[in-house]
C-alpha cells in the first residue's frame, strides 16, 4: 500500500515539475493551431507560465518582443488567467481572466499596422494604411452579458481606391464602444482626411456588423472630390445627398 502511494505521489510530483518547467514554444503550438496559421509565436523564451517571445502575423510581421505570464491555481477550476506586457516599453500591456462562461479584460493597450489587421478581415483591405490602437480599461463577456468599454483609434487611416489619385484619405478614425446588453456597440466617426465618417458599429455573439455612411469632405479639391465619389460609388450605395452608405457584416465562427 505504501509503495503504491509513494509511486503516485512520485508520479504527481513528476507531471508537476514537467507542467513547471513546460517551454515557451508550447503556446506557439497553441496559437497556431486556434488562428488556422493565421497567428504564431516566434523566438519563445522561457516556459510556459513565465516567458516572451514576439507575436507573428502573414505575411512577415512581428511585433516587439512581449512578456507573458500565467497563474497556475485558477486552472484547477478551469480558467486562464494571466497578463503580458512589452519588454522594453510601457505598451503593449493588459491582463485576462478566460473560462467557459467568458471572458475578462483589463488595462489593455496596443497597437499594430493596419494592414496587419485589415488583413485578417478582408484581402481587399490589406492595402490599408496608418496605425490601429486599442484600449480597455475593463471589458467583461460572460454568457449574454457585456459590460465595459472599448476604445478603438484608426490614426492617419487611408484606404485603396481603383486609382492612385483616388486612394481614400480617411483621417483619424475613432470608434467608442460600451457594453449594451447582450453585445459591444458604438459609434464611428473621424478627423480630418479627405471624407467625412459617420456610423456604427456593433459585436455580439453572432456577429459583426458596421455601417457607415461616407461623403467627400466639403472644400477639398473638385477633381479628387470627383475621383472620391467615382470611387465610393465602386464600393456603396449612394444615399441621394453625396453621400455613400457601406453596410458589412460577418458571422463569428
Amino acid at each position: 500500500m505504501r509503495t503504491g502511494i509513494a509511486l503516485g505521489a512520485g508520479v504527481l510530483f513528476l507531471a508537476l515539475a514537467l507542467a513547471i518547467g513546460a517551454p515557451a514554444t508550447l503556446a506557439d503550438a497553441r496559437l497556431n493551431s486556434l488562428s488556422g496559421g493565421r497567428l504564431r509565436l516566434v523566438d519563445a523564451r522561457g516556459t510556459l507560465w513565465n516567458g516572451s517571445g514576439a507575436l507573428w502575423l502573414p505575411p512577415g510581421f512581428a511585433t516587439a518582443r512581449i512578456d507573458w505570464h500565467i497563474d497556475a491555481w485558477p486552472l484547477l477550476w478551469g480558467e486562464l488567467h494571466g497578463s503580458f506586457s512589452g519588454e522594453s516599453a510601457a505598451e503593449p500591456r493588459g491582463s485576462f481572466a478566460l473560462g467557459s462562461g467568458g471572458f475578462a479584460l483589463r488595462d489593455v493597450v496596443l497597437a499594430l499596422p493596419a494592414d496587419v489587421l485589415l488583413r485578417a478581415v478582408a484581402e481587399p483591405l490589406a492595402a490599408g494604411g496608418g496605425t490601429i490602437g486599442l484600449r480597455i480599461d475593463a471589458l467583461t463577456w460572460r454568457g449574454n452579458a457585456v459590460d465595459g468599454r472599448v476604445a478603438v483609434r484608426w490614426d492617419s487611416a487611408s484606404l485603396p481606391g481603383p486609382k492612385p489619385e483616388a486612394r481614400l484619405m480617411l483621417g483619424d478614425v475613432r470608434l467608442d464602444a460600451i457594453g449594451q446588453g447582450s453585445a459591444l456597440g458604438g459609434t464611428l466617426a473621424n478627423a480630418g482626411g479627405d471624407v467625412d465618417i459617420s456610423g456604427s458599429a456593433r459585436l455580439s455573439a453572432d456577429g459583426a456588423r458596421v455601417e457607415m455612411l461616407i461623403r467627400p469632405r466639403a472644400g477639398i479639391d473638385a477633381q479628387r472630390s470627383r475621383a472620391i465619389a467615382d470611387a465610393l460609388a465602386m464600393l456603396a450605395q449612394p444615399d441621394g445627398a453625396g453621400g455613400y452608405r457601406i453596410v458589412w457584416s460577418a458571422p463569428l465562427r
